[in-house]
């Protein structure tokens, strides 16, 4: 089960796996000397990150999750998030592919046979972003874009560090990504540093574990978090009704006081990409929302 639920996240956020998977023996490509690059975006937040510094002309393939801007559905896809289809990726004929969370060591050992210059894009971690969007910038040769987005997102980051950094008391958080499996995250993962600039504290902090895992009614109960922040689709219902009558979720102070909530744009929050600092003014809202 939980393997199921962990597929399920994989195809909301590229953070689960970027922390665990980097591609072994990956290295940073250099620019091609001749034509412009053609590049494969093999994660929705890379995709977007190529788009916002201009260099969305560059792109040849993408994934089936690779949805923004709304230019990007026009890119022939190549496969599935982190898991390409080969024949159709080569279809495309590229000369770097983009990645961050390739997790089948089938599809990284298919990949280095094929010739073609594999860029591992690091982007687990809040701080990842900024030298993210150089690299794709020094890749594409959007230098100067990639420079003025990056200066504007470590800006920002800045300022919210410096406006939260005294905000006292902090509400506990507990970020939970499915309706029906309590499954979260430790604090080594680009959604905790997000709500922690926001000025809140993840709930499972001292929990024990990595990355994303599961965790029991009973740890829960225990740790009854200020607020539950649901990251999942909620289709349109308010979260608060998904855990209203189930046992044991109904004596949560967040859910007797009605402190479950979501975000307008799950996207902004889950992928570590250029819209970062509007995920920020989205947990803001949460946080500040009574």
């Amino acid at each position: 089960m939980a393997e199921k639920w962990k597929r399920k996240i994989a195809l909301l956020t590229v953070t689960v796996f970027c922390a665990w998977l980097p591609l072994a023996g990956c290295k940073r490509a250099e620019p091609p000397q001749g034509d412009a690059p053609r590049l494969v975006s093999l994660a929705p937040n890379l995709t977007e990150l190529v788009f916002a510094i201009g260099a969305g002309d560059s792109l040849v393939g993408r994934t089936d999750a690779c949805d923004y801007p709304p230019e990007a559905v026009r890119i022939p896809a190549v496969g599935g998030f982190a898991m390409p289809r080969l024949e159709q990726l080569l279809a495309v004929n590229p000369t770097h592919i983009l990645e961050c969370a390739v997790e089948d060591a089938s599809v990284k050992n298919h990949l280095s046979t094929l010739g073609i210059p594999i860029v591992n894009v690091p982007c687990s971690r809040l701080d990842d972003i900024p030298e993210a969007i150089l690299q794709i910038g020094e890749l594409t040769r959007r230098e100067a874009q990639a420079q003025s987005l990056a200066e504007h997102i470590r800006t920002g980051i800045a300022h919210a560090r410096a406006s939260t950094a005294s905000n006292t008391p902090r509400p506990s958080v507990l970020l939970l990504f499915a309706p029906d499996s309590p499954i979260t995250t430790g604090t080594d993962t680009f959604v905790s540093d997000l709500l922690t600039l926001a000025g809140g504290d993840n709930a499972a902090a001292d929990a024990g574990g990595k990355g994303y895992f599961r965790i029991s009614l009973e740890w829960l109960l225990t740790r009854d978090p200020d607020l539950i922040l649901c990251l999942f689709d909620t289709q349109g219902k308010d979260p608060v009704s998904a855990f209203a009558s189930r046992t044991g979720w109904q004596s949560l102070k967040a859910v007797r006081t009605g402190r479950v909530k979501t975000v307008a744009d799950l996207d902004t929050v889950l992928r570590p990409g250029p819209r970062v600092l509007e995920g920020l003014e989205q947990l803001k809202a949460c946080l500040e929302g009574g």
